[in-house]
């Protein structure tokens, strides 16, 4: 049997692997990088089996030809891109977990996907690279689509958070499990608003998170956060996932920062159970 020794859930860009130099942004990055600090502290005491990651892609593992709407990562290596200014890093992973928690969420009705020794993108790697800095654990990478339409609601996302929970707690291969859901706040990527940041947005949605009123979040209309908040917005499901695979009774804000020079509202929480 499984069980939960910790839980988070940050935002992330790849552009954040880049300290601001001067000004007010360099306070904000250095606030940002405090709060990892403080998490990954707080995630190495737990002393974690495995870190599971929610995250998504950005058309470097998968692309048009093939784009499951949720994937397990399975096998024991997943190797990083090493892209968009993210160190390359390659991470371990634990065959039989992975292979227990897709099979455990095939039986509860999500078709997710097996991607063996599947590669990671920013996605993926840049908060990892901030938790892990300087110690390692097997990871099990869960992947969300966040990018393409159609993407699974967010009330689909948190659904599926709450089956991986019941899967983790089922399973009898790892016995100590961390997770992180990743990805947001506000940020267009590619679009003519790309730089602008919501932090209206942010502030109502980290709100209610904390608060852990998710059923309200997991209600929002995907094409009002994405018209409002970005296409990088959609990431939130992410967050949604690791929060009900827990059953989060709330979070605690750890820092949020609206960063110009990264085009993100970032922050970093450690979830409540």
């Amino acid at each position: 049997m499984g069980s939960f020794v910790w839980a988070a859930a940050t935002a992330h860009t790849g552009a954040m692997m880049r300290l601001p130099d001067g000004g007010a942004d360099e306070a904000r990055a250095e606030r940002v990088f405090d709060g990892f600090r403080t998490l990954a502290a707080s995630l190495k005491a737990a002393r974690p089996d495995v870190l599971v990651t929610i995250a998504t892609d950005h058309f470097l593992t998968y692309g048009y030809e093939f784009l499951p709407i949720f994937s397990i990562g399975t096998g024991d290596r997943f190797e990083g891109w090493g892209e968009f200014g993210v160190p390359k890093r390659d991470y371990t992973g634990i065959a039989d977990f992975g292979a227990a928690v897709q099979a455990g969420l095939v039986d509860a009705g999500f078709d997710a996907a097996g991607a063996r020794d599947v590669k990671l993108d920013h996605a993926f790697s840049c908060p990892l690279q901030l938790l892990l800095q300087d110690w390692d654990v097997p990871v099990l990478p869960v992947y969300i689509n966040c990018t393409v339409a159609p993407l699974p609601s967010h009330a689909r996302a948190l659904a599926f958070g709450r089956a991986l929970g019941d899967v983790v707690r089922a399973q009898g291969v790892a016995e100590r499990v961390a997770i992180v859901g990743t990805g947001g706040l506000s940020h267009w990527v590619g679009t003519p608003q790309t730089g602008t940041i919501n932090t209206a947005f942010d502030r109502q949605f980290l709100d209610l998170f904390t608060a852990g009123r998710l059923d309200e979040i997991a209600a929002f209309d995907s094409d009002w956060v994405i018209n409002g908040a970005g296409n990088g917005a959609a990431e939130i499901r992410n967050w949604l996932a690791a929060a009900g695979a827990v059953n989060a009774t709330g979070a605690r804000e750890i820092a949020y920062e609206p960063v110009s020079m990264w085009n993100t509202g970032i922050a970093v929480t450690e979830i409540l159970s």
